[in-house]
Parts: structure tokens; C-alpha cells; sequence
């Protein structure tokens, strides 16, 4: 199946924590992770050719020209990592007070709701006493006019047509004629209708004075956004400029370790010097990947290898539909968990992720790294392409890993790691990601 392989490269003065032989690219972005490059590898065209050259040419100048352009660049990320602190400080801070301007915004709009809808109700409550109070008197009309037809002859209604001159008299006369009891509603009615017209002026007092609390927190919270944004992008910025750091730096170091391959006395010096530039080149292609820096750090690497008699991985150029077909269906396992025998979206191990891809390719082929090498026909190393499945052996016992090679560009797009891209399910604890090829163990390429 696969086996468990974790390199740790340390470069001068920045600790950078990695796995080239499969610790995955979790463990990759973890190097950059001193530098806060999360956000750095984002800017990985930000480099640009001019730094690149700035470093190849720093490292061609000799030990001493590489190692005082190491020491100045140590020093800049030194500052840059300083400052990277200090604004997440800032933001943490700023992020805080976003936070608590939103909340007493958020009250603001539940209290002014509150009230506009308390409003309406009394509103509501208003225009239902005054039609009602303009039925009342409609009955009370209707009453009247009953009790005189009925009663013409009466000496109450005598009374009534006698032009009375008090209040008394009045309700008196109506309480004579059977209204008594309208008349006491009426007044019922009117005292309500008091009470809800200084609630009225109570609530519309409120929504003035909380539409422009409102409004001022509103105020607050966008001054709050606005600094916090502005931070954020001032982190990016130094973020960016971090990772050309470290990418220039990776850059000078897999220079003097090709300079150092390939004057190496014995093979063993040699690939422990192509085994130093391949570790930088992936620094410089994970916090910068596609950068002119990250390419000279490849070109580097590719030299020392070679000084070594390493493979050189290389792409031909001419991807097949079915390789793509199997890559596109490996992608859909990124993420998923590293399962020893697995073979399905809760697990996979590094066989199991090549069959089930080019399964979707149309490709049956065993869940075994060494029947998968020995089933299909082999390609040099020198020519990949998209679907390729490079073989390993870390054991010394045989081929016990599989990876399969993506290349520089996948649907138009620039891959993570250039021309060196592979996806692969590495070891137990990691996830199927993409990652940089390498070279120790490889033992081939074959093509489904």
C-alpha cells in the first residue's frame, strides 16, 4: 500500500516544516504557515520574474554574495513576520469592536422594529374606536328618532323638543328616551380613544429617537467595517510580500545546493545535496507557486537532481481524455481521509485512489501499487502526462506507494505546483491533496 515518509527542512533561521514524501500539501502549506502563508500562497504570482532574477542572481555570485543576500533576506521576513503580528493583533482588535457595533445595530433594529409595529397597532386600535364611535352615535341617532316615532304623544319627547339649556338636562332627556345606555358606551369610547392617542405620541416620540440611534450605530459599524477592511487587505499585501521573501530565499538555497551537487566528491553527498534544493524548491512553490522565484527554485532543483542522477520529471504536453478523465475524478476525493484498504469516499489509501479513478475513465486495474506498475506500459519520466501513475519504493522490499501526476496547467488553470504537480492519498493521518513530485524511491511511470 503506502508508506509513511516525513522530511523536515529547516531554512537558515526560518523553520519550515514539510513533507515531500507524502506528508501532503497540508503539511506543505504548514511551512509556510511561519509566514502566515495561508494568505501568502495567494500571492504566489506576486513574486514576479525581477525577484527571481534578483535571487538566481544573488546566488550565482558566489558563497559569500549567497550568504549575505540570505542574511538580508532573513532580515526582511524577520520584519515582514513582525508585522504580519502585529496587524493580526490589530484586526483581532478591530474584528472585536465590528462585532459589538454590529450587536447594539442589530438591537437598534429589533427596538425601532418593536416600536413601529407597537405603533401600528395602536394605529389599528385608534381607527377601530373612532368607527365605532361613529356607529354609537349612529345608534344613538336611530334611538332617538325610534323613541320619538313610538312616543310622539309622551311628555318626554314634549320635554325633549323644549330646547333644554344644560348638560344634565340633556343626558337626562336622552336617558328619558331610552339612550342611556348608548350615551355611557360613547363616553367609553372617547376616554379609550384618549389613552391610545397618548400612546401614540409616546411610540412616535420613540421611533424618532431610535431611527437616529439608529442611524449613528449604523455609522459606527460602517467606520468599524471599513477600518477591519482595510487591515485585511494591508495583511494580504504584507502577506504577499512575505511569501517573495521566502520564495527568494528557497531560491538561493536550492542554487547553492545544485552549485553543491554538482561538485560533490561521492553520490551520497551529491543526493543529499539534490534532496536540500528539491526541499526548497517546494518551500519556494508552496508559499509562491508560479512565481518566477518558485521556478528558479525548480530549475534548481532539477539541476541538483540530475548532478545526482535523479529522474527528471518532466510533462510531454500532450494530455489524453482519458488521463483527464482520470484526474478530474482523483480531484473529486480531495479532502477525503487516508484509509489503509480503503476504496470509497470515507477513506481511500494510494492505490485505491488511482483504481477508482481511472475506473471513471474506463479503466479497470487491481487495488495494489505493484500489480497497477506491472499491468501497464511504462512511460519515461521525461515525458508525463495528466493521469501518469509514478511508482515508489521506500521499503527497499518493493513498490509500495502510487501517486498519479497532474502537470502545470488543469482546465486552463495553473496547478499548485507547476509541472511537478501530483495528487495522491499519502499515509495514514493525511487527506488526498495535491502535492510536488519528488524523486527518492521512484522506481517508474506507466501509463493506464
Amino acid at each position: 500500500m503506502c508508506a509513511a515518509i516525513s522530511v523536515v527542512c529547516s531554512l537558515t533561521g526560518v523553520g519550515l516544516t514539510f513533507g515531500p514524501l507524502g506528508s501532503g500539501a497540508a503539511g506543505a502549506a504548514g511551512a509556510a504557515g511561519a509566514a502566515g502563508a495561508a494568505g501568502a500562497a495567494g500571492a504566489a504570482g506576486a513574486a514576479g520574474a525581477a525577484g527571481a532574477a534578483g535571487a538566481a542572481g544573488a546566488a550565482g555570485a558566489g558563497p559569500a554574495g549567497s550568504r549575505a543576500a540570505s542574511s538580508t533576506a532573513q532580515s526582511r521576513i524577520g520584519a515582514a513576520e513582525a508585522r504580519v503580528a502585529k496587524l493580526e493583533t490589530q484586526i483581532s482588535k478591530e474584528q472585536n469592536t465590528l462585532d459589538e457595533a454590529d450587536e447594539l445595530y442589530n438591537q437598534s433594529v429589533v427596538n425601532l422594529d418593536s416600536t413601529r409595529s407597537a405603533l401600528e397597532a395602536t394605529q389599528s386600535s385608534l381607527t377601530a374606536l373612532q368607527n365605532k364611535l361613529m356607529s354609537e352615535r349612529a345608534r344613538l341617532r336611530h334611538d332617538a328618532v325610534e323613541n320619538y316615532v313610538d312616543n310622539s304623544t309622551g311628555s318626554a319627547m314634549a320635554q325633549l323638543f323644549s330646547a333644554p339649556t344644560t348638560g344634565s338636562q340633556i343626558r337626562d332627556l336622552y336617558e328619558g328616551v331610552g339612550a342611556g345606555d348608548v350615551t355611557a358606551t360613547l363616553n367609553q369610547i372617547q376616554a379609550a380613544q384618549k389613552k391610545l392617542s397618548v400612546t401614540r405620541t409616546k411610540l412616535l416620540a420613540e421611533q424618532r429617537t431610535e431611527t437616529n440611534q439608529l442611524g449613528q450605530e449604523n455609522q459606527t459599524r460602517q467606520r468599524a467595517g471599513a477600518a477591519n477592511a482595510l487591515s485585511e487587505a494591508t495583511l494580504a499585501e504584507v502577506k504577499g510580500s512575505l511569501a517573495q521573501e521566502i520564495a527568494r530565499q528557497a531560491a538561493l538555497q536550492a542554487a547553492a545546493a545544485a552549485r553543491a551537487a554538482a561538485d560533490a566528491s561521492s553520490r551520497a553527498a551529491a543526493q543529499a545535496a539534490a534532496n536540500q534544493a528539491s526541499e526548497a524548491a517546494q518551500v519556494a512553490t508552496t508559499v509562491s507557486g508560479g512565481s518566477g522565484a518558485a521556478d528558479s527554485a525548480t530549475t534548481s532543483a532539477d539541476q541538483a537532481g540530475s548532478s545526482a542522477g535523479d529522474p527528471n520529471f518532466a510533462y510531454g504536453g500532450s494530455p489524453t481524455a482519458a488521463g483527464l478523465a482520470a484526474v478530474h475524478a482523483a480531484m473529486q476525493y480531495l479532502g477525503v481521509p487516508y484509509v489503509w484498504g480503503g476504496l470509497s469516499f470515507a477513506g481511500v489509501d494510494c492505490s485505491g485512489l488511482t483504481k477508482l479513478a481511472w475506473a471513471n475513465a474506463g479503466v479497470y486495474m487491481p487495488h495494489s501499487a505493484a500489480d497497477q506498475y506491472a499491468m501497464f506500459p511504462h512511460v519515461s519520466p521525461e515525458s508525463l502526462e495528466p493521469g501518469d501513475l509514478l511508482f515508489y519504493d521506500f521499503g527497499g522490499d518493493g513498490i509500495d506507494h502510487v501517486i498519479m501526476y497532474v502537470g502545470p496547467v488543469l482546465d486552463g488553470q495553473a496547478t499548485p505546483f507547476g509541472r511537478g504537480t501530483i495528487i495522491q492519498a499519502a499515509h495514514t493521518g493525511t487527506v488526498v491533496t495535491f502535492d510536488p513530485v519528488w524523486s527518492e524511491g521512484f522506481v517508474g511511470a506507466a501509463q493506464p
